[in-house]
């Protein structure tokens, strides 16, 4: 059976480390080795990490950002496959067993669905993503040129073969501070290998006022910088492709795109006009996704078009906050979920 390591990157959250190194020792088959990165914090954080030595390995290291305490932890791990568990996520119980024999075909990834909690620890009823019922690499990569990427769970939800993680560490590309693994790494995936999604949360995602994604909060300024951080990651693909000698995919008006200038005007005030939706609606429908939600994304951006401007606002906001979508919206995207995730005969 294939060894897994557990990597926890942790920068500042004193407050929640404690839970992370906690969820991945209680496991009911225990991770090979878990290590626990603190990336130069500044508060409590290494103290609190400390109390767990021996059980773990500890390495601590000057801030460099996500990423770089993520390429510190597989410097240190021998495992074949590293989970990376961001400190203020926990993983579940039964992570392990769970994706063990998932790892015997080899993926150059592993992608699971996460719960989403609250800042307190409270599970929600938010459950994301939802993959295809059969999702493959070439579907993924279709996606990538289509969506502007493909379904992928932020960085608590995937495990990498090691050493995929290694080889892009020594490329001498994605060292910028701002980087993380559900990034480039993420994206790259699919042109590697075969990558195998569960429609199983394992983990939870703490949705919290310091989340660097700050994902169900959007404002104008927020997609903006989603937008510029699209198109370093999409410059730093095509380099790592060009170097790797795999044919470098062009990048440019995507699904990705299009849904932030839509919220954009929405947010600014302005309605948008129906030309972005068409195009909108025309890359969603090509895509992989699920019919149900193609139909539910689609309904989406019209209705940002036609409805009044209060009322296309709430709906912009509950594209990314569930909390924020009423009974029928909950209704339609927990159907589409479930649809999403049952095989179509």
């Amino acid at each position: 059976m294939s060894t897994i390591a557990a990597v926890i990157v942790n920068y500042n959250y004193a407050d929640y480390v404690a839970d992370a190194v906690n969820s991945v020792l209680k496991q009911t088959v225990p991770f090979d080795e878990v290590i626990v990165v603190d990336d130069g914090s500044t508060d409590e954080s290494l103290r609190v990490i400390e109390q767990f030595a021996p059980a773990v390995k500890i390495v601590a290291k000057t801030n460099g950002g996500q990423l770089s305490a993520v390429w510190a932890g597989v410097a240190a791990a021998t495992s074949e496959y590293t989970y990376v568990l961001d400190s203020d996520d926990r993983a579940g119980a039964r992570l392990v067993e769970t994706i063990r024999p998932q790892l015997e075909s080899r993926p150059v990834k592993l992608q699971f669905q996460l719960q989403a909690v609250t800042e307190a620890g409270a599970a929600t009823e938010s459950v994301f993503p939802s993959y295809p019922a059969s999702y493959t690499s070439d579907q993924m990569i279709d996606d990538n040129r289509v969506l502007g990427f493909y379904l992928c769970a932020p960085t608590s939800g995937n495990v990498f073969r090691t050493e995929y993680l290694a080889r892009l560490a020594g490329t001498g590309h994605l060292q910028e501070k701002g980087a993380f693994v559900d990034g480039v790494p993420a994206q790259l995936a699919p042109y590697f290998g075969s990558v195998t999604s569960l429609n199983e949360p394992l983990a939870q995602y703490r949705v919290h006022g310091r989340s660097d994604s700050q994902w169900g909060q959007p404002t104008t300024e927020l997609l903006d910088r989603e937008l510029r951080e699209y198109g370093r990651r999409w410059e730093e693909v095509r380099a790592v492709l060009a170097e790797e000698g795999v044919p470098a995919p062009r990048y440019g008006t995507t699904a990705y795109t299009l849904e932030r200038r839509l919220m954009s005007d929405v947010l600014d005030g302005r309605r948008p006009s129906a030309a972005p939706a068409l195009a909108f609606a025309r890359l969603v429908r090509r895509s992989s996704l699920p019919r149900s939600q193609k139909v539910l994304l689609c309904g989406w951006a019209f209705g940002l078009v036609v409805l009044p401007k209060r009322k296309a606002e709430t709906l912009a906001l509950s594209r990314r906050s569930p909390a924020r979508r009423g009974p029928l919206l909950r209704w339609a995207a927990n159907l589409a979920r479930a649809r999403g995730a049952t095989p179509r005969t």
